[in-house]
């Protein structure tokens, strides 16, 4: 069994004065009972200055905090130096493909999707379990651009044999009244249009499209989802186990006016599902006596992936 998290860290712990914090970090993963072998990072914001400096630093600030060691690689983001990353445990887990921004002969579906292998699945190179994994940052003002960036990454759903686990802050929620909702005329018209959109009859709602297109549109009828691209949500896959749950927003309270929504998504191919544990999956709510670590809420989850199978080369 190998844990997976998911955090998007606020401007990657980077103060206002340039330095950075990752005491807030530590404090996100406070009450985590076994260490992840992999995380999935956003917002590593300017971690390639001073020679990968602050990348190092917050690896060595996990691994402070979960006790075991974590390696760190950077991904690519076009609008600004604020790429997501991957930490990882190379005890557990060998890196076998990972595309750098700037690598010659990377196509836009490869960057941010790393390839991994579990080093004690078998004794031999060739018959070790792999899977992929993915972490995205998508466009946090348009609903169009998030629809792009989602067909980008729809190439590893069901047409992927691998099992892939992926994630990140989508900035969107999906469709489906079981989600966490939001009151979208407390939000002036401006942020109304980053997540939201304006309907045929004249109300406002989410801008579901992106995450729909991932992971399919919710029928009320049916309560499945139509249409998806072959990848699944995580937290329904924990919310039908037991749906006495209800699903928890990934953002806390007061930074979203109207309430927050789930936005940071866990997503697993068909290939994964029948590894994820549902009811290991958790979005941690921050201490109520402190500030919160971050705007986005730290979610963790287990995936039983210990069982030796030789894969095939693409």
């Amino acid at each position: 069994m190998i844990g997976i998290a998911l955090f998007n860290y606020h401007n990657g712990g980077r103060t206002p004065d340039g330095r950075y914090d990752f005491t807030r970090l530590q404090q996100a993963f406070a009450d985590v009972t076994a260490a992840p072998a992999l995380i999935l990072f956003c917002e590593a914001s300017r971690y390639r200055d001073n020679a990968g400096a602050a990348k190092y630093a917050a690896a060595e600030a996990l691994s402070d905090q979960l006790g075991v060691p974590y390696v760190a690689e950077l991904g690519s983001m076009r609008r600004g130096p604020m790429p997501p990353a991957i930490f990882y445990n190379p005890d557990l887990l060998i890196l076998r493909r990972w595309w750098n921004p700037d690598d010659p002969g990377v196509f836009d579906d490869q960057r941010n999707v790393a390839r991994f292998a579990l080093r004690d699945s078998a004794r031999a190179r060739d018959q070790r379990r792999e899977f992929l994994a993915f972490v995205h940052h998508f466009e946090p003002l348009s609903g169009d651009a998030r629809l792009e960036e989602a067909r980008r990454v729809s190439r590893y759903g069901s047409t992927e044999p691998l099992p892939v686990i992926g994630g990140g802050d989508l900035n969107g929620t999906a469709s489906g009244g079981h989600l966490p909702q939001r009151d979208w005329m407390a939000a002036t018209p401006h942020q109304r249009t980053h997540k939201g959109t304006l309907r045929p009859d004249g109300t406002w709602g989410p801008d579901t499209r992106a995450v729909d297109h991932l992971i399919g549109e919710w029928d009320a009828t049916t309560r499945q989802r139509t249409n998806g691209c072959g990848l699944h949500a995580v937290a329904e896959m924990a919310w039908r186990a037991d749906p006495t749950q209800p699903i928890t927003p990934t953002v806390n309270p007061g930074i979203d006016p109207g309430g927050g929504l789930l936005i940071d998504w866990l997503l697993a191919n068909d290939a994964m599902t029948p590894h994820v544990l549902p009811d290991t999956y958790r979005v941690h709510l921050p201490d109520p006596g402190q500030p919160p670590p971050s705007d986005h809420r730290l979610i963790t989850c287990s995936l039983t992936l210990n069982t030796p199978a030789r894969q095939e080369r693409r």
